[in-house]
């Protein structure tokens, strides 16, 4: 008997079980290889498409002579990755800067991007402490027109663009005149896209050795989305020292500024009307960008102190 038992113990698997399992693998094998098609299909889902612009966006923005851009509706996942490693850019550009300023604008800025500011004794930087001073300071030493930024660059930006001036040291210790060179500089722009319907987002980087052609960047599409009343703003919010004065001058000592990107993850760019800037609380004026996006950075107006 024993040896009937350890003969039974021993015995080989039958035809018809190993009939059974490798078609239970098969079975497990494409499931998951549909799986994983459902999901790489996911960041293409509505298929690629070439994207209109108006006027000479794209060389303004990629420093081409095309007329349109190529790009996954929202949601795209190759462009949200795109987007996280720009963010980490910007993050590793801040920590070499001496101040960060975000600056509101609403057509396009059609300056050469400048490598830095020319100084002279005239110019006292530490005086420069807040974005509409930054303001001031560009159009004085001739880098921006007036016009070209808001006047308003107060608490939460109303703005439908933006730039951001990431701003290192001076080029050399002769205090006559001198240079304020620029680490980098960033763009956040929405386009109107002149074909299909829908809203052209772009976040690029430059910087002084590539003015024109960004180094990296990454840009949505939001079909039939349009960004006006209600749409993706404020794109910023800057938080001033305390005692200056201003309605959103909360910060101690280190005055830092709140950032929103687009996400490529989000379909719809609209939603509530942004509140008036004055009211309070004070995150009244951008609570409703809760769920809009999930790129949101907090950077510090001078990172040295």
């Amino acid at each position: 008997m024993k040896a009937k038992n350890a003969e039974v113990r021993h015995r080989a698997f039958s035809l018809v079980e190993l009939l059974v399992a490798a078609g239970l693998g098969a079975a497990v094998i494409t499931a998951a290889v549909i799986g994983f098609a459902v999901v790489s299909g996911a960041s293409t889902r509505g298929g690629r498409v070439d994207v209109q612009l108006p006027g000479n966006t794209h060389g303004a923005f990629y420093g081409s002579a095309a007329t349109y851009v190529s790009v996954w509706p929202n949601p795209s996942y190759a462009e949200a990755a795109k987007a996280s490693l720009l963010r980490d850019k910007l993050m590793e550009d801040v920590s070499s800067a001496t101040a960060v300023f975000c600056l509101g604008r609403n057509g396009a800025w059609t300056n050469t991007r400048p490598a830095g500011v020319v100084m002279t004794n005239a110019n006292d930087f530490r005086n420069t402490a807040t974005p509409a001073a930054f303001r001031q300071f560009l159009a004085g030493n001739n880098v921006a027109g007036a016009a070209t930024f808001s006047t308003n660059q107060t608490g939460p930006l109303a703005t439908t663009n933006a730039t951001i001036f990431v701003v290192g040291g001076l080029a050399s210790q002769d205090m006559a005149t001198n240079t304020l060179n620029f680490v980098a500089i960033y763009e956040i722009d929405f386009v109107v896209a002149t074909s299909p319907a829908g809203t052209y987002a772009s976040v690029r980087r430059y910087d002084p050795d590539s003015p024109a052609v960004p180094t990296d960047f990454y840009h949505a599409f939001y079909p039939g989305e349009n960004n006006v009343s209600g749409g993706f703003r404020p794109l910023a919010c800057h938080f001033g020292r305390t005692g200056t004065g201003g309605t959103y001058d909360v910060a101690p000592n280190q005055p830092f500024t709140f950032l929103w990107w687009p996400d490529p993850l989000v379909s719809r760019l609209g939603g509530a009307a942004v509140p008036a800037a004055g009211s309070l609380p004070l995150r009244s004026a951008y609570s409703n960008m809760a769920g809009r996006t999930a790129l949101f950075s907090v950077v510090p107006v001078f990172p040295g102190q």
